[in-house]
């Protein structure tokens, strides 16, 4: 299998590419497939024992295996924390930017539920039996 990796361009922070990534390209896809990025990624998930933050948060607990590091300050708006493990809020409190999750709780995060929703209300109904 072939990985493809982008790396910014000499001269410029990883900022101003992800700045000028969103200006050109609409989207950060070069990011996340450069290898600061996905060297971040594994750093986060394996540091959180691959465990999804909000199924592990829910109650009752459950254990769900993170695919997904989520930028809690949104990459578009607060490019400066692109690799950043956490951002300083108004107050001075310190929080978490990078948070592992698994597929669904990201897309929630996004209000992109609607997909996964449908595909478990599919699965489980009962004349698919």
């Amino acid at each position: 299998m072939l990985l493809v990796t982008y790396a910014k361009p000499p001269g410029m922070g990883f900022p101003e590419w992800i700045e000028h990534l969103f200006a050109t390209e609409r989207c950060a896809r070069k990011f996340y497939k450069s290898l600061a990025w996905r060297r971040k990624r594994s750093e986060v998930l394996a540091r959180n024992h691959w465990e999804c933050r909000d199924c592990k948060a829910k109650s009752p607990a459950r254990y769900a295996r993170a695919d997904t590091v989520h930028h809690d300050r949104f990459l578009d708006k607060r490019p400066d924390l692109c690799l950043s493990d956490t951002w300083t809020d108004g107050r001075g409190v310190e929080r978490e930017q990078l948070i592992p999750l698994c597929r669904d709780c990201h897309e929630a995060r996004h209000g992109r539920t609607e997909g996964a929703a449908a595909r478990r209300e599919a699965f489980t109904n009962a004349e698919l039996w």
